[in-house]
C-alpha cells in the first residue's frame, strides 16, 4: 500500500471513481475478482485509462498489507467463506470458501507464504466458527495439512486448541485428526523443524509436541481410545518400509501406551504379531536360499536400533541407484532378506529394553501384568506359529526367578495335557523340551519336576494305548510320541540334573561330581521312577524310538550307554527291519493290506515323514544386535566326560541300503517285537 502526501502547489490529481479506503487491502495485488461480485457499490470501470502525475518530493511507504489484515477483517472473511459454502440456492458461493482453502493450503517454504501471525488469526477465526464446519471438510483437511509443529508455542497452542474443538464438535474427523498425529510417529522429516522466519525445532522437540497433541485429545475425549487403536494399526509401516521408520514408529507406540494403559494391552499384541508376522516370512523366504546365504543374513555388524538404522533404503532420497538397478534377482533377495532380519532384530531388542523394568520390578510374576501379557502372548501368537526368534522373550524372562520358570513351565503342561489343540499340543511340547533343556539359569530341582511330570504323563498314555496298540504309528500316537521325544532330548542335555550321584552314597562319594564317578567307574544312582518309565515305554509295542527322529534317538542312545544308564542298541537294529508306512497300513486299515508293497513315494522319501520332526524351538540364537540379552541364558551342549564325538561313525544311524529291501510285509509284521521280547532282549 502507498501513502501520497502532495506538497503545497503540486498538482492535484483526478478523483478516483472510488475510495482507497473502501477496498480490501489485500485485492490490490492479489485478486480483483471483488469488483464484480462482492462490492455491489462500485461503478463499472473505466473505460479510459486515468492518468496519475507523481511529485518527486513525496513521502513514501511501504506497508505489508498481510500483517496490517485485521482480526476482525479475518473473521469476517472466515465467516463469508463458510456461510456462503454452506448456503443453499443462488445465495450459495463457493469463491470465497476457494480463497480460504488456496490460502490455508500455501506451501510453508514459498515466497508467497503467510506469516505465523497471519495463520494464526485465521486459526483463532475457525476456532470461533467451528459449530459451522461440519460440512467444510476440505478446510479440515487444509488444516490437518499445516507446517505447525516447526512453529513457536503460542502457534503450537492455538493449532491444539483448534483440533480438540474439531475433534469435539465433530466426532466425524477425529479419525482424521488422529490419522495426521499418528503418521508422524513413523515418518517425520527434520525439515518440518526448519521453517522460513522460526526458530529451529529439534525432532525430539516435534515428536514431543505429537504426543501430547494426542493426550490432551485423549483426555478432553475418553471415547477416542478406540478411534486411535485403529489409527496405529491402520498406520503401522508395513513390510517395505525402511528400517528407521518401522522401529522408530514401534519405538513411539511404546511410548503412548505409557501414557493410554487402556491402549496398553493391543499396543503389545500389534507389535508381536508383526514381529511373528515378519519371523514366520523370514523362515519361508530362507527355504530357497542355500546356507552360505543364511550365513550372511546375521553377520555382526547390521546396526538395527531405530536411533541410528542405517541400511540399504533407510535415506530420504527416494531415487534409486546405478547399484539397485543392476542387482540380480539373488542379490535382490539378499536385500531384502537381510532389512526383514534387521526389522526383528531391532523390534527385539526394543522388546527386551521394554519388558525387563516391567518383569524385574519386585512383584511376583503371578501379580505381574507384563509377564502375564508375554505368557498370553506366547500361547497366542508365538507357539502356534512355530516361530524362531520371538520366543527368546519368554526364554529369557522365564528364567528371572524359579516362580518364573513354573509358570512358563506350567502353561505349556497345560496346553499338552488339557487345553491344547492337536498341534499346538505338540508345539507346546517341543517348546518346553527346549526350554528346559537349553536354559543355563534352571535349577536342578526345576528339571527334576519338570522331567518327572513328562514321564508320568508319558505312562499314563502307554497304558491307555498298548493295549490295543499294534506297532509304532506317528498317525494314532502323536502326542505320545511328541512327549517321548521330548523326554530324550531333555535327557541329553540335563542328565546331571537327573542323576542322584553314587549309587553307593555310604561310600564317601557325595561331593564326587557326575563325570568323577563315571571316570571312576562307579554307577550312577537317578531321580527315583526314571530309569524305569523310561525302560517300559522304550521297550513296549509303542516303540517310540522308531517314530522320533533318527538325530535324536542315535544321541540318546549313545549318550545312555555311556553313563550305563540304559541300552538300547539291538532295539535299533531291530528296528531298522519294520516300515512304519506298511504298519500303519496294515494296522489301521478297515482291512488288512497285506499284499502292500513299498510305492516309489515311499522309496524317495524313505520315513522321514512317518517319523517327528527334530524341531526344538529354542535353537543358538544369532541376530546381532539383540543376542546379547539372551547370551548368559544359553546352555550350550556339552558331552558326558570321556565321550567322545565322532560324527563319521554311522554304525547306529538309519541304514540307507535297507530301502531297497525286498521282504514283504507279512514278514516284517511276523518279525516286529512286541513288548515282551523287547524286554527279553535287553535283558
Amino acid at each position: 500500500m502507498v501513502s501520497l502526501a502532495s506538497p503545497a502547489g503540486a498538482m492535484m490529481p483526478p478523483p478516483l471513481p472510488t475510495p482507497l479506503s473502501r477496498r480490501p487491502p489485500y485485492a490490490l495485488k492479489r485478486d480483483s475478482s471483488y469488483l464484480g461480485s462482492d462490492d455491489s457499490n462500485a461503478p463499472p470501470s473505466p473505460t479510459k485509462r486515468l492518468k496519475v502525475a507523481f511529485s518527486p518530493n513525496v513521502d513514501v511507504r511501504i506497508v505489508d498489507d498481510w500483517n496490517e489484515k485485521s482480526f476482525d477483517l479475518v473473521k469476517e472473511e472466515v465467516r463469508i467463506a463458510i456461510d456462503r459454502h454452506r448456503a443453499a440456492g443462488d445465495e450459495h458461493d463457493d469463491t470465497p470458501y476457494a480463497k480460504l482453502l488456496q490460502f490455508l493450503g500455501q506451501d510453508a517454504r514459498s515466497d508467497e507464504a503467510p506469516t505465523a501471525k497471519l495463520l494464526m488469526k485465521y486459526l483463532v477465526a475457525l476456532d470461533a466458527r467451528v459449530s459451522s464446519l461440519a460440512q467444510c471438510s476440505k478446510v479440515i483437511a487444509a488444516v490437518l495439512d499445516l507446517s505447525w509443529l516447526g512453529r513457536d508455542e503460542n502457534f503450537v497452542r492455538i493449532y491444539l486448541k483448534l483440533l480438540c474443538s474439531i475433534a469435539t464438535a465433530h466426532a466425524r474427523y477425529l479419525p482424521s485428526i488422529l490419522d495426521s498425529l499418528v503418521s508422524h510417529l513413523a515418518s517425520l522429516s527434520p525439515s518440518l523443524g526448519r521453517l522460513p522466519g522460526e526458530a529451529a525445532i529439534s525432532k525430539t522437540n516435534m515428536i514431543s509436541r505429537v504426543h501430547m497433541t494426542i493426550r490432551t485429545i485423549l483426555r478432553q475425549i475418553p471415547s477416542a481410545t478406540g478411534v486411535l487403536s485403529k489409527s496405529i494399526r491402520l498406520l503401522f509401516p508395513n513390510d517395505l518400509e525402511n528400517t528407521r521408520s518401522y522401529l522408530q514408529y514401534q519405538k513411539h507406540l511404546l511410548q503412548l501406551a505409557e501414557y493410554t494403559p487402556e491402549l496398553k494391552a493391543d499396543i503389545m499384541a500389534l507389535i508381536t504379531q508383526r514381529l511373528v508376522s515378519i519371523d514366520v516370512q523370514i523362515q519361508q523366504d530362507l527355504e530357497d536360499v542355500d546356507e552360505e546365504v543364511e550365513e550372511k543374513l546375521f553377520q555382526p555388524g547390521m546396526k538395527a536400533h531405530p536411533d541410528h538404522a542405517e541400511d540399504f533404503v533407510d535415506s530420504d532420497d527416494e531415487s534409486v541407484s546405478e547399484s539397485e538397478l543392476t542387482m540380480t534377482d539373488d542379490e535382490q533377495r539378499l536385500r531384502d532378506l537381510r532389512l526383514q532380519v534387521s526389522k526383528m532384530d531391532g523390534t527385539l531388542d526394543l522388546l527386551f529394553d521394554y519388558y525387563t523394568p516391567l518383569i524385574q520390578d519386585g512383584r511376583v510374576p503371578e501379580q505381574n501384568e507384563a509377564y502375564q501379557q508375554l505368557l498370553s502372548h506366547f500361547t497366542t501368537f508365538i507357539m502356534p506359529n512355530r516361530t524362531r526368534h520371538a520366543q527368546f522373550l519368554l526364554f529369557h524372562f522365564a528364567q528371572s526367578s524359579t516362580t518364573h520358570t513354573m509358570l512358563f513351565a506350567k502353561q505349556c503342561l497345560e496346553i499338552v495335557m488339557e487345553h491344547g489343540s492337536a498341534a499346538n499340543r505338540l508345539n507346546a511340547c517341543a517348546f518346553l523340551s527346549s526350554f528346559v533343556a537349553r536354559g543355563a539359569h534352571l535349577q536342578s530341582d526345576v528339571v527334576q519336576d519338570i522331567f518327572s511330570v513328562l514321564c508320568e504323563f508319558l505312562d499314563d498314555m502307554r497304558q491307555r494305548y498298548e493295549p490295543t496298540c499294534r506297532g509304532p504309528n506317528r498317525l494314532s500316537y502323536s502326542l505320545y510320541y511328541a512327549v517321548a521325544q521330548a523326554i530324550l532330548y531333555i535327557f541329553c542335555f540335563r542328565w546331571r540334573d537327573l542323576a542322584m550321584g553314587s549309587a553307593s552314597p555310604e561310600l564317601g562319594d557325595e561331593e564326587l561330581s557326575e563325570d568323577d564317578l563315571l571316570a571312576d567307574g562307579r554307577e550312577l544312582a537317578w531321580y527315583p521312577g526314571v530309569k524305569e518309565i523310561l525302560r517300559r515305554n522304550i521297550y513296549s509295542a509303542l516303540n517310540p524310538l522308531k517314530v522320533c527322529s533318527p538325530a535324536i534317538v542315535a544321541e540318546f542312545a549313545k549318550i545312555a550307554n555311556h553313563l550305563r544308564f540304559i541300552y538300547v542298541f539291538p532295539l535299533l537294529e531291530t528296528n531298522k527291519r519294520l516300515r512304519l508306512g506298511q504298519i500303519a497300513a496294515f494296522y489301521t486299515g478297515s482291512l488288512p493290506d497285506i499284499g502292500r508293497r513299498e510305492t516309489a513315494w515311499d522309496r524317495k522319501t524313505g520315513e522321514t515323514h512317518l517319523q517327528l520332526e527334530a524341531y526344538f524351538p529354542f535353537d543358538p540364537y544369532h541376530l546381532p544386535t539383540s543376542r546379547h540379552w539372551v547370551e548368559s541364558d544359553y546352555n550350550e551342549w556339552k558331552l558326558p566326560s570321556g565321550m567322545r564325538r565322532d560324527d563319521e561313525d554311522e554304525e547306529y544311524s538309519e541304514d540307507e541300503d535297507d530301502e531297497s529291501d525286498d521282504g514283504s510285509l507279512l514278514d516284517e509284521v511276523e518279525n516286529m517285537p512286541v513288548a515282551a521280547d523287547m524286554i527279553s532282549q535287553s535283558s
